[in-house]
């Protein structure tokens, strides 16, 4: 007995796989914008992870120093902090510092550093340790002659951040110890904000920073 099989040659039509494909294209077009959108997410909030960290520590360190030193002049504007630290030029300019005296006799400064010798300006944050100081604290040797005298603290060459702003208002604007001073133990605010260094528009994260801060040195 002969048997005959009926092959089934049927298959699928151009209009079948075209929705197939569009199908398939749409689910990964889907997917992949998932994860773009989860890689840029994880992108900022790693950056604003570090940004945040990095910025603590250096906003403490200078609440701390505050708070343990006396503060050598009390209204510090740019030229004052430029004739402190001995500017080199426009290019780089001391944009706003605090200049304090440490309880061993040792002068440090707080300062923002705007650096014009690359062709993006950026602003870092220094802490600058001062010696030979005469003249009402004018001209002091500062890293200028000696560059292991300046400390980095922030800089978009060292750890990818920036300064938008840092400012110190001093109270009062005076010396409250000298004769007929006002009657007023010196306080600071600080007011600093941040920003993460990046050219991907998705690290553009920053972070802003505030406190008052009341030195404990008191003096007769």
């Amino acid at each position: 007995m002969k048997f005959e099989f009926v092959k089934d040659r049927q298959g699928f039509t151009l209009i079948e796989i075209l929705i197939s494909l569009s199908i398939f294209s749409l689910l990964v077009f889907a997917v992949s914008t998932i994860y773009i959108a989860f890689n840029n997410s994880q992108m900022r909030t790693t950056a604003s992870q570090q940004l945040l960290n990095d910025s603590q520590y250096a906003f403490e360190l200078m609440a701390r120093e505050i708070r343990t030193s006396s503060i050598v002049y009390y209204l510090p504007d740019q030229t004052w902090c430029e004739s402190v630290l001995n500017a080199v030029g426009e290019s780089n300019v001391f944009t706003n510092c605090i200049v304090l005296e440490k309880a061993n006799g040792q002068i440090v400064a707080l300062t923002s550093f705007r650096s014009g010798l690359s062709a993006y300006l950026w602003t870092e944050l220094r802490y600058v340790t001062l010696n030979n100081c005469v003249d009402a604290y004018k001209n002091c040797d500062s890293w200028h002659t000696n560059p292991l005298a300046g400390t980095i603290l922030l800089s978009p060459t060292l750890n990818d951040i920036n300064i938008d702003s840092l400012d110190f208002h001093i109270t009062p604007t005076s010396d409250p110890f000298l004769s007929g001073g006002p009657n007023q133990q010196p306080k600071v605010t600080i007011n600093m904000t941040t920003s993460y260094y990046d050219d991907n528009k998705f690290k553009n994260v920053k972070h802003t920073f505030q406190t008052t801060v009341s030195s404990r040195v008191y003096k007769r």
